[in-house]
């Protein structure tokens, strides 16, 4: 064994002298990772299209090909990482490989990135015997077998090997089959969300996994992972369709879990972007408001109360300033007629309306809330500060109750009059008096003609009525016809979103 380690020590000193590198640059050098394997198949070769069944073919190299880069390629010239040749294949059926025959790509600066393969060949490009077709790509996942001229001749399997496949056990087989499960991108008390790619589209997913809690006793309180409630964001889900409410593109339903495959947003939250700008401009903020705005009238013209509006479940598209925002997590969500009320205490405390808070959600109330809630969200973004805190002295559900909240932070001075008329209209403590969405969007602050065409622009339809119509004010949300409200002394501390 002794001579063995020597000589072992003596190839690799050999090997770093013939480099010319001393050790100090190969121990600094990066050591790659590998992220994937293909192994080599030898199975039965059917016809191809001639009378005759082609004989088996063992190929003579028989060692496998490591993945640590970032583009692997394969086809007929010595360039390629793969060069298939005569020891691969029979003449005749090396004749229809192309110079390029297909590329495997994956942006390693994340491990859990997907892997793409690319068809670059004449003659075709297999993957599970489907063909992949020029110039297109699909996923390759674990086990994936890839074919070449021909969906028979399968001369490649890959292995993920940068990830424990058992992970990934728990989410049903319909989903693992169909799709490629990436990072995650949140998660909370109502389930996990991840980013997932449809592997023939490669069209990029977020999917909420929701383990359904069995154990509910009828007595209790509802819980969060009721299947009664999460059938319930099912449902609403599957009858929406707008610009701005995140739509739902598939569904597996389990009894034990359901997994809902959404739009992906990449732009993330609302949250996030008013965190990492501190505040957001009142133009872009009015384009906002005016998107949230739509998507709420929407689901009340469907009869649908989201009742947990807050900037963490405001989406947005992409990281541009001026971009599509979309209402999302139904969660708490209730289908009501136009003249019913609900009971059901629910919502985000800081978002919540004081006639939820009043009666401990044993009282009736609206969809008013909805507007109270869009109201705490315009202040959140135009100030990057809360209106009600518990920092601010009293309990913030005592403030909320008494619709008590300040304009004393320095960035309200650079904020117009109407934009924080409109606010004061809003977050009123009395429903009846609290403004409609059709008021809302009639208010001096909302009509705005070159944010209402931007908006049309981003959702690809026309604000019919509403904002920018450039109808005559006359609204209890107009600056010129409002009284001005006398607010209670101003909190001792603010809190800024977290």
């Amino acid at each position: 064994m002794a001579s063995t380690s020597a000589t072992q020590d003596t190839q690799a000193a050999t090997q770093t002298q013939q480099s010319g590198l001393p050790w100090s640059q190969l121990e600094s050098q990066p050591i790659q990772q590998i992220w994937g394997r293909l192994y080599a198949k030898s199975l039965k070769i059917t016809s191809l299209g001639t009378k005759q069944a082609l004989p088996v073919v063992s190929p003579t190299v028989s060692e496998n090909y490591d993945l640590c880069e970032e583009e692997f390629k394969a086809g007929r010239v010595d360039d390629n990482h793969l060069c298939i040749d005569k020891t691969h294949l029979p003449e005749k059926m090396l004749a229809r490989i192309s110079k390029v025959h297909f590329t495997i790509h994956k942006d390693i600066s994340d491990l859990l990135n997907p892997v793409y393969i690319e068809d670059c060949s004449r003659n075709g490009t297999y993957l599970n015997e489907k063909l992949i077709g020029t110039g297109r790509r699909m996923i390759l996942k674990n086990n994936d077998v890839i074919g070449l001229a021909h969906a028979t001749y399968k001369a490649l399997q890959f292995k993920e090997v940068s990830r424990n496949q058992d992970e990934l056990q728990y989410l049903p087989s319909a989903i693992r089959d169909k799709y490629y499960v990436g990072k995650k991108l949140g998660s909370g008390a109502c389930g996990v969300v991840h980013l997932i790619f449809d592997t023939v589209s490669c069209q990029p997913y977020a999917m909420k996994h929701v383990v359904k809690n069995l154990l509910v006793e009828s007595t209790r309180p509802r819980i969060l992972n009721e299947p009664n409630r999460v059938m319930n964001e099912v449902n609403i889900m599957k009858a929406l369709d707008h610009p701005c409410v995140i739509k739902m593109h598939d569904i597996v339903n389990r009894p034990t879990s359901v997994c809902m495959v959404l739009e992906y947003m990449e732009g993330g939250d609302l949250l996030t972007r008013i965190t990492s700008q501190k505040a957001l401009s009142e133009q872009t903020s009015k384009l906002f408001f005016l998107q949230m705005c739509l998507a709420v009238q929407y689901l009340h013209a469907k009869g649908i109360t989201h009742r947990d509006l807050k900037p963490d479940n405001i989406l947005l598209q992409d990281s541009n300033e001026e971009t599509l925002l979309k209402v999302s997590d139904f969660g708490l969500s209730k289908f009501v007629h136009t003249d019913s009320v609900m009971r059901t205490l629910c919502g985000t405390p800081l978002y919540v309306a004081p006639e939820v808070l009043m009666t401990g959600g044993r009282g009736a109330y609206t969809s008013k809330v909805d507007i109270w809630s869009l109201g705490v969200v315009l202040f959140t973004m135009l100030s990057g500060t809360l209106p009600f805190s518990d920092e601010y002295g009293s309990p913030a559900t005592e403030q909320i109750k008494r619709g008590k909240f300040s304009f004393r932070h320095r960035i309200w001075r650079s904020v117009s009059a109407p934009a924080r008329k409109l606010i004061m209209d809003i977050l009123t403590v009395d429903p009846k008096c609290r403004p409609s969405l059709e008021q809302i969007m009639q208010s001096t602050w909302m009509r705005d003609p070159d944010v209402t065409r931007k908006a049309e622009k981003l959702m690809g339809m026309k604000v019919n009525g509403g904002a920018g119509a450039g109808k005559k004010p006359s609204t209890s949300s107009d600056i010129e016809n409002n009284n001005e409200k006398v607010f209670a002394e101003p909190p001792k501390k603010r809190q800024r979103t977290k």
